[in-house]
């Protein structure tokens, strides 16, 4: 089962926030962050009701900013009133800068995060305090040019299979003829030439141009429902079907799509959702490679 937290925060904390959501995503716990929450035109405390309706955990993140944010006040009010409506509230103070706790916080045992030599400790301490195993490698991996094996571990972090066959590093069916791709994947192509695969997992789409596979698009169903406005780590995505992110440049980043050039093998990946509510899906192309 996932657990949940909402990130309850002052905007000039944002960095310190940002890199912990990621490590508690790359733990699988699911978390609520207005960046990725609230769009143009949301009322502001309607979606924060409905966020921390829907989330096991309330993670205050405690410094001078946010203790005098009247934001971070609402925030705790509306949680207030939840809790007199029965709904049991679970908090989780997070000292990020040293400052007074508030009233409704005294007493409370903290997650230390004022030392940042103790960053790891003190993310141990929060995320074993949830149920979730602290693991790491995944804190590890979230340097840059992660190796396969540090996306291995994230993806199974993530609950992420690691696809074997046909969905095994679907690059390859590129430049193969229709005849021998469907020899490869064992199924027939449509009347088109395109060549389907579909199962529990995953959703792949074979994309022919003349006799041959020019595209090749996976969709991994378990990522469903994701928000073209919520942040995602492309490292486990790839990780499951046994891509190595060290052999690729990153030369795009967008909230809902990062591109990627194998120069090697003279590819564009894309890791992107389509939609609100859609899988994450990773595309493959020689032709579109450098555009």
């Amino acid at each position: 089962m996932t657990v949940s937290v909402f990130l309850c925060h002052n905007k000039e904390d944002k960095p310190f926030v940002k890199q912990l959501a990621r490590d508690l995503e790359n733990h699988g716990v699911k978390y609520w962050l207005d960046d990725a929450e609230i769009n143009v035109g949301d009322s502001l405390i309607e979606k924060i009701r409905n966020g921390l309706d829907e989330v096991d955990y309330v993670a205050v993140i405690l410094s001078p900013n946010s203790i005098a944010s009247p934001w971070v006040q609402r925030e705790m009010d509306v949680a207030m009133n939840q809790e007199i409506r029965g709904k049991r509230i679970k908090v989780l103070p997070i000292m990020y800068r040293n400052c007074e706790l508030p009233g409704f916080l005294l007493g409370k045992f903290y997650a230390d995060f004022t030392e940042e030599s103790r960053y790891e400790d003190a993310f141990a301490k929060l995320v074993r305090s949830i149920g979730v195993v602290f693991n790491k490698k995944a804190l590890e991996s979230n340097l840059t040019g992660a190796t396969l094996s540090q996306a291995l571990d994230k993806a199974v972090i993530l609950n992420l299979s690691l696809f074997s066959k046909p969905f095994h590093r679907p690059f390859q069916y590129i430049g193969m003829s229709i005849a021998s791709a469907s020899t490869a994947v064992g199924q027939e192509p449509n009347e088109v030439g395109n060549i389907i695969i579909d199962n529990d997992d995953c959703h792949m789409l074979l994309e022919a141009e003349g006799n041959f596979i020019n595209y090749v698009e996976v969709d991994l169903k378990k990522t469903a429902p994701h928000l073209q406005t919520q942040e995602f780590d492309s490292v486990p995505i790839l990780g499951s079907l046994s891509i190595n992110p060290s052999e690729l440049d990153l030369v795009r980043k967008q909230t809902h799509f990062h591109t990627y050039y194998d120069h090697r093998k003279k590819l564009k990946i894309s890791v992107c959702c389509l939609y609100d509510g859609a899988p994450l899906t990773v595309g493959f192309s020689a032709k579109y490679y450098g555009m």
